[in-house]
């Protein structure tokens, strides 16, 4: 992850993958024991179709529901024609983690599960590489 992150900040990782921009509010966040978390939520949830190439953590205030959230991010992507996937296995309420498929990698938002209504909140933000994508 740590040479992912450089990779990110040179602009190289990003390149391939449109990010969309975090929600007016959201605070960078840095990783730690909340963010390993959320990125085992995130592995489990994908079931080997991606793997994450790098990540960045945001906090948002309690207030601030999943699905405001989820919706900024869904206009930005329709914005620029790109749809999320609706694996078999996804329950709506349950999973908050949405991708995003671009080619041979993708985007996905994620907030843990069980995230408290009025506590602030992590919001993680992943270049995904999909599975058997060609190495760059």
């Amino acid at each position: 992850m740590a040479l992912a992150a450089i990779l990110w900040g040179c602009g190289m990782a990003e390149s391939a993958v449109f990010e969309p921009k975090p929600l007016d509010g959201m605070k960078a966040a840095p990783e730690g024991t909340d963010s390993a978390a959320l990125d085992a939520e995130v592995t489990a949830f994908l079931r080997d179709e991606y793997t994450i190439v790098s990540s960045r953590y945001y906090q948002v205030a309690g207030e601030i529901p999943w699905i405001a959230v989820s919706k900024n991010i869904q206009n930005q992507m329709a914005a620029k024609s790109i749809q999320p996937v609706m694996f078999d296995w996804y329950e709506p309420g349950l999973d908050f983690v949405e991708v995003y498929p671009q080619g041979g990698g993708g985007f996905a938002v994620a907030m843990p599960q069980g995230t408290r209504s009025n506590a602030e909140k992590l919001v993680g933000f992943y270049v995904l590489k999909a599975a058997g994508a060609a190495q760059d």
